[in-house]
């Protein structure tokens, strides 16, 4: 940590991330809230109930008695009111425990009789629970709505007779997925329809609910989980039909009527009904002391809704089983959680980091993985809490925290790409030829920081005496001659696949094989030294027409392992290489001098091209800082055809005249070079060995000699 804030780039690196990851995840949440994510979170809700294993409602007593088609057909609708006082007198034999309607008789009925009646039977039991709505007038001017409470009218609702709101709250997509606890007019609270009927059949009337530290609503002994202000995530045990359903036809007319049926029979006569397959006839009440819901299933009445099971069984369901599953909630306690604000936000934070991280792999396809696999996880561990803990986690923003952060890293990639490519072909575009430099822009890891050991060719080239020629020239004179000259080496270096390492002065320092790797660097290496030379001839006819002054180089050339990649820091580095296969090509450059030649290459290069070019040994030599003796080769050109008859004659006697050197016979060796120098007078060689044989005539080397020769200047 404390390398990272010591380094100003680092510091800002992070702050970077930083603001990314900060941006991309609070995006994701507000992004979360559109209409479509709402409704695409809804489809994976909907999901999860469906793949939840239901619960069992074998101890359940509660029952619904339904206004289905056939009550509808054989009853004209709306119904004469004293239908209801039947069925509530009915259900009342038959022992039932409470009675709730979810119908509407906020008004008159067309035969008042009727609804004299239906009172009548409200007011002969006390099980009878009516239903109410709470419709809000928004005002210009009023800080709250006004509410207009329309519950049973008087004709039919005795005083004092409970009643719930059946208010619903839709999503945006149309699917009830919520309940209603509670909806307040001014100061006062009016409970729902499930809730209410929870406080009629456990003796809550009077009890006051409230709201603890958490926000769960409050009620008697049940802590309830709110979705919102008034409501709770419904908790549906099934599609519809899940609860057990009569038709209110059937109730009315007295098929559960048992006892009257039974009353008058022997037991003779119970034996032969049960002996004639009715046995039906001799079972309990299917309403003892359960709780009946009394509403419309036929879809004419417009009372059924879409519910998260409705993909599955293609039948909406009754508003009046909604019911039935919220006051089943009530009682099982099986409440859905929304995980909180907090976790959905640090869950949020927590993926952007994880996208992020991985989207600065090397890898895309890595990355792509990991976005997936982020993904399946996230929609399984909900699935996992919705199913086994009740919890139901907002995934919209995690999802979108991997749908945003995927293409942002891939867009910061892309820039980071071209960037990149743009620093590559700054650094390499006039030192590499173009297509090295479009390898580097597709492979830029070959030029990360560091190095890396590899056989390579070096060459060196510098300019013979320019320091005299700068002394007489004036400053713009010498930079004019100079980039002419530099600019013709340079084009040579590139169009033979090497790259210019540096320049020093005149020196020019070029390398093969790297960055992109050529099994034939110390072939493109040699052609480029000939190249050269034979290219700097030609300028020289032309400087010496326009009377100017001529240059002449001086070149060597290795081969052999160095380390070769980015030296230097993160913000300064050199694309570089070194080791002692560098420096062996330095001194072969300045051995030149000594030789009167023109290029010299150690052995490991001549091994490489010597069935290529044409070359002559030279000498066995230590050079300046080394102890090991090296075998060195002048490179004469790349074919025979390229030298002259008499080059060659004079190379074929510097053969001769080098083994009896070798073998110490100084006057016979002085003798061939001689006549190596009759044929070529300005071999160079041949006159560097006469003057060494006639300085070991004189003094000859002990015995131990090995024919080698130590430079002793670079």
């Amino acid at each position: 940590m404390r390398k990272i804030f010591s380094n100003g780039r680092g510091y800002m690196s992070l702050l970077q991330r930083v603001i990314v990851i900060t941006s991309i995840a609070v995006l994701a949440y507000f992004i979360s809230l559109f209409d479509f994510f709402q409704r695409f979170e809804n489809q994976l809700y909907d999901l999860a109930f469906q793949m939840r294993k239901a619960p069992s409602l074998s101890e359940s007593d509660i029952v619904i008695v339904a206004i289905d088609q056939e009550t509808l057909d054989s009853l004209s609708y709306p119904f004469n009111r004293k239908h209801y006082a039947t069925l509530i007198r009915k259900l009342n034999k038959l022992d039932a425990r409470q009675i709730i309607f979810d119908i509407d008789f906020s008004s008159v009925g067309l035969i008042p009789e009727s609804d004299s009646i239906f009172k009548a039977a409200i007011a002969e039991t006390d099980k009878v629970v009516l239903s109410g709505m709470i419709s809000y007038i928004y005002q210009r001017g009023l800080k709250e709505p006004l509410g207009n409470i329309k519950t049973a009218v008087p004709q039919v609702m005795p005083e004092g007779t409970p009643w719930g709101l059946v208010n619903e709250k839709l999503d945006l997509d149309g699917v009830t997925r919520r309940y209603p606890l509670f909806l307040m007019d001014g100061q006062r609270g009016y409970l729902s329809l499930a809730l209410k009927t929870y406080s009629v059949l456990n003796n809550l009337d009077g009890t006051l609910f409230h709201f603890d530290e958490k926000g769960d609503f409050h009620y008697s002994d049940m802590s309830i989980p709110r979705v919102d202000l008034y409501h709770c995530l419904l908790h549906y045990y099934g599609p519809a039909g899940t609860f057990p359903t009569y038709s209110f036809l059937s109730v009315i007319r007295g098929e559960y009527d048992f006892d009257d049926l039974l009353s008058g029979m022997t037991d003779e006569e119970r034996m032969l009904l049960a002996a004639s397959g009715m046995s039906d006839l001799l079972q309990e009440s299917p309403f003892k002391d359960k709780v009946v819901f009394v509403g419309a299933s036929a879809e004419d009445l417009q009372d059924n809704k879409f519910t998260p099971f409705f993909s599955q069984d293609q039948r909406k369901t009754p508003g009046v089983e909604v019911h039935a599953n919220a006051l089943q909630m009530f009682y099982d306690r099986t409440f859905i959680r929304p995980v909180g604000f907090w976790w959905i936000l640090f869950g949020t934070f927590l993926l952007s980091i994880i996208v992020n991280i991985s989207g600065r792999q090397k890898s895309q396809w890595l990355a792509s993985v990991i976005s997936l696999i982020l993904i399946f996880l996230v929609l399984s561990f909900n699935i996992w809490l919705f199913t086994s803990q009740r919890l139901w986690l907002h995934e919209a923003p995690l999802l979108l925290a991997i749908l945003i952060g995927y293409p942002v890293n891939l867009i910061r990639r892309l820039i980071l790409t071209q960037r990149e490519k743009a620093k590559i072909r700054g650094m390499f575009a006039r030192y590499l030829n173009e297509n090295v430099v479009k390898e580097l822009e597709a492979h830029p890891d070959k030029l990360s920081l560091g190095g890396e050991r590899r056989r390579m060719s070096v060459l060196f080239s510098d300019v013979a005496g320019f320091t005299t020629i700068s002394e007489r020239l004036a400053p713009e004179e010498i930079i004019s001659l100079l980039n002419e000259y530099l600019t013709a080496m340079t084009n040579i270096v590139i169009e033979n696949g090497g790259i210019i390492d540096k320049y020093e002065g005149d020196l020019v320092m070029a390398e093969f094989g790297a960055p992109i790797w050529n099994p034939e660097h110390p072939i493109q290496c040699c052609r480029t030294a000939l190249q050269m030379q034979k290219k700097l001839a030609q300028m020289r006819v032309k400087w010496h027409e326009d009377n100017r002054d001529t240059l002449y180089c001086r070149v060597g050339v290795n081969t052999g392992e160095m380390i070769v990649g980015n030296m230097g820091s993160e913000v300064v580095f050199d694309y570089t290489v070194m080791g002692d296969s560098v420096n062996l090509a330095s001194r072969l450059e300045g051995a030149n001098k000594i030789y009167g030649t023109e290029i010299i290459i150690g052995r490991e290069t001549w091994a490489e091209v010597n069935e290529k070019f044409v070359t002559r040994p030279l000498d066995f030599i230590i050079v300046k800082g080394k102890t090991k003796p090296v075998t060195v080769f002048e490179l004469l050109a790349e074919k025979e055809s390229d030298l002259s008859d008499a080059k060659l004659k004079a190379v074929e006697l510097f053969g001769d005249g080098l083994t009896l050197y070798k073998r110490g016979d100084f006057a016979n060796a002085r003798d061939i070079f001689n006549k190596a120098l009759e044929v070529e007078p300005d071999d160079g060689p041949s006159k560097t060995y006469v003057e060494r044989c006639a300085g070991f005539m004189e003094n000859p080397p002990g015995e131990d000699w090995d024919g080698g020769w130590t430079l002793t200047e670079k």
